[in-house]
C-alpha cells in the first residue's frame, strides 16, 4: 500500500514537471508568485525591527490617550521664544572649536540671555581669552576664544553671528482639555540654514490676526502675515522637531471644544482627507486634501505627502504656505497628524507628521 503511494505521488510529481516544461505561461505564474513572496519576506526581514517600534509606540500612545480629552484645534497664533543662552548661526572665523548650532550658555562664568549680554562681556575683557561653556547635542563643554580687534570701531568682537530669540506665525494641531496643554506646528522652531532647533528658555502663544497672505509659487515659498501681539494665551515648554508644546493660560482658548478621536498610523488610508486652517479671513475652515502616502515606519516629522485639492484653497495660498504648519489634518473624522513641509517645486504638495508621534513628544514636555 504504502509503495504505491510512493509511486502514485512520484508520478503525479512528473506530471506536474511536464506540465510546467510544456506550459510555459504557468511556469511564469507561479515564479512571479514565488518572487513576490520573496521580496514580501525581504520586506518584513529588513524592517522587522521598526515594524515592531510602529506598532509598541502606538500601543504606547493608545494607552496615554485613555488619559488625555483630545480637541482640534486650527486656530492661528503668535509664537515667542526666547532661547536658552545664544545659539550660534554664523562663523566668521576658522580658529575655534564652536560650530553652527552650539548653544553659548555662559562667557567667563556669566551667565548669557542674549545677544547684547554677550557683547558686554566681550567688550569688558580687553581682548583676553574668554571661556565658553557651551552646548551641543545636548553636551555641555568648555572652550577658550580669543576676541578680534575691529580696525575700524576699535571694538572687540567674537567673529560669530549668534541669535537669542525668534518669533512667527504657526497653527495649533490639538489640545488635551485635561491638562490644558495644547501642541503646535509639528515641527520645531529652527535657526540656521542647517535647521537647528531652537534651544528655549522660556516662550509663549500670543492672539494674532492674519492680515494677508503671500502666495507661494514653485521654489518661494508662501506665508501668512499675522500680528503678534502682547495678548498672551499660553506658555511654551517644549520645542522638538514634532512641533511646540505648551499650556493654556488663557481659558477662553478652550471653551466650546469638542472631543476628537485620533486615528493610528496603520490605520491610514492613502486617499481623501482635509485639514483645518485660519486664513485671513480669521476663521477656521476645512479644506479638502488627498494622502497620498503613508511612510509607516518613519519616525521623524515628515511621515505622510500630502497633496492640496480644494480649488478654493489653491487659489488663496497656492498650496501649503509658511504659518499653515500645525494645521490638523483630519480623515474618517478622527485626526491623524499635522501638516509640516510644503514641496519647494511643488506648493500643493508637501509633508505631514503622524499624531503619535506627536503625542509621544508632548508627553516628554508637557509639565
Amino acid at each position: 500500500m504504502f509503495k504505491k503511494l510512493m509511486l502514485k505521488c512520484k508520478e503525479n510529481i512528473l506530471r506536474f514537471d511536464s506540465y510546467l516544461i510544456n506550459n510555459k505561461k504557468a511556469k511564469r505564474v507561479i515564479l512571479g508568485i514565488f518572487c513576490v513572496f520573496v521580496l514580501v519576506f525581504a520586506y518584513f526581514l529588513l524592517n522587522y525591527s521598526e515594524l515592531v517600534a510602529v506598532y509598541k509606540l502606538e500601543k504606547e500612545v493608545s494607552n496615554k490617550v485613555k488619559d488625555m480629552k483630545i480637541a482640534l484645534g486650527g486656530e492661528a497664533v503668535g509664537i515667542k521664544l526666547l532661547a536658552t543662552g545664544v545659539l550660534v548661526v554664523e562663523l566668521d572665523r576658522d580658529d575655534t572649536s564652536l560650530q553652527i548650532g552650539d548653544v553659548i550658555l555662559s562667557a567667563n562664568g556669566i551667565k548669557v540671555c542674549s545677544d547684547s549680554n554677550l557683547q558686554d562681556i566681550v567688550q569688558n575683557s580687553n581682548g583676553n581669552d574668554i571661556t565658553l561653556k557651551v552646548s551641543r547635542n545636548k553636551e555641555e563643554f568648555e572652550t577658550k576664544i580669543t576676541p578680534l580687534k575691529d580696525s575700524i570701531s576699535g571694538r572687540y568682537l567674537l567673529g560669530l553671528w549668534v541669535k537669542d530669540s525668534s518669533a512667527g506665525v504657526g497653527t495649533i494641531t490639538f489640545y488635551d482639555l485635561n491638562n490644558k496643554s495644547f501642541v503646535a506646528l509639528g515641527h520645531g522652531v529652527t535657526e540656521t540654514k542647517e535647521n537647528y532647533v531652537l534651544p528655549i528658555d522660556v516662550g509663549g502663544i500670543t492672539s494674532t490676526t492674519i492680515y494677508s497672505i503671500k502666495k507661494g509659487i514653485p521654489k518661494v515659498p508662501g506665508e501668512l502675515k499675522g500680528s503678534i501681539t502682547n495678548d498672551l494665551l499660553g506658555e511654551i515648554n517644549g520645542n522638538t522637531d514634532k512641533g511646540i508644546f505648551g499650556k493654556i493660560l488663557n481659558n477662553k482658548m478652550l471653551e466650546n471644544k469638542e472631543e476628537i478621536e485620533i486615528l493610528p498610523k496603520s490605520k491610514i488610508k492613502e486617499g481623501k482627507a482635509s485639514i483645518i486652517c485660519t486664513l485671513d479671513d480669521n476663521q477656521k475652515k476645512e479644506y479638502e486634501i488627498n494622502i497620498e502616502k503613508v511612510m509607516l515606519t518613519s519616525s521623524g516629522n515628515k511621515n505622510m505627502i500630502i497633496k492640496i485639492t480644494d480649488n478654493k484653497l489653491i487659489e488663496k495660498t497656492g498650496g501649503i504656505i509658511q504659518g499653515m504648519s500645525g494645521s490638523p489634518i483630519i480623515q474618517d473624522g478622527k485626526l491623524v497628524g499635522s501638516v509640516t513641509h510644503v514641496f519647494l517645486n511643488d506648493c500643493t504638495r508637501g509633508y505631514g507628521v503622524f499624531i503619535e508621534n506627536m503625542i509621544e513628544d508632548m508627553d516628554k514636555n508637557i509639565n
